[in-house]
């Protein structure tokens, strides 16, 4: 069975907030606020054809199935809590809370204060933007994240902006009539976790260009 995803980035960015307060901090502490992205896109090169966002995702004629439960925005929050992401980004002071819903696309790119309705006196976000199975006929398949994050330590405007694309080898996907799919769709989450601890490595390292966007 093939899972149907939706490129474009899941609801408003309010929605955030009531799951947010009831983990927010009550005592002044540092905050980093987490957000999951929007689910699994994916993306095909090869030899006739090529080029077409989603069409391993959505099974659109041509493209090889991804066949396997993709990691969709519930799937991200779960790995993110498990992520122990205040101690890979080096944040040992910040209490973490996760979001359940994705940011939209344009907040996530345009926003300049706090995107939390937060009043904690420092306060930093790590956003998962755009996740994508990435399949090339020589170079083979990997999982490509976007990630974004900026730190506001204790003023109203970030005194850091980072992001920066990460990618990981799958060796599983796309699947063949023998892929054992518990493995796969295993692969793909272990990718996802491997995928966080690279961009973190990528934010320890010093500064020496300006970061993409």
């Amino acid at each position: 069975m093939v899972f149907k995803v939706s490129i474009g980035l899941a609801a408003a960015f309010i929605a955030c907030f009531p799951a947010a307060a009831q983990s927010s901090s009550s005592d002044g502490a540092c905050e980093l606020h987490i957000w999951p992205g929007a689910g699994l896109n994916s993306v095909y090169s090869g030899v006739f054809h090529g080029g077409i966002v989603n069409g391993a995702v959505t099974g659109r004629d041509g493209y090889p199935a991804l066949a396997v439960e993709p990691i969709d925005t519930a799937n991200q929050v779960e790995l993110l809590r498990s992520a122990a992401l205040r101690d890979q980004l080096n944040l040992a002071k910040y209490q973490p809370i996760v979001h359940e819903e994705a940011l939209s696309s344009r907040l996530m790119r345009t926003s300049v204060a706090r995107i939390a309705p937060s009043s904690a006196p420092c306060y930093a976000e790590f956003i998962v933007d755009s996740v994508f199975f990435q399949q090339d006929i020589v170079d083979g398949s990997y999982l490509k994240i976007l990630f974004r994050y900026r730190d506001f330590t204790t003023e109203p405007a970030p005194r850091r902006v980072f992001s920066t694309w990460t990618k990981t080898k799958l060796t599983l996907l796309p699947p063949t009539p023998t892929t054992d799919m518990v493995a796969a769709a295993a692969e793909l989450r272990a990718a996802f976790t491997r995928d966080v601890a690279l961009f973190a490595s990528a934010l320890a390292k010093p500064s020496k260009t300006k970061a993409s966007h």
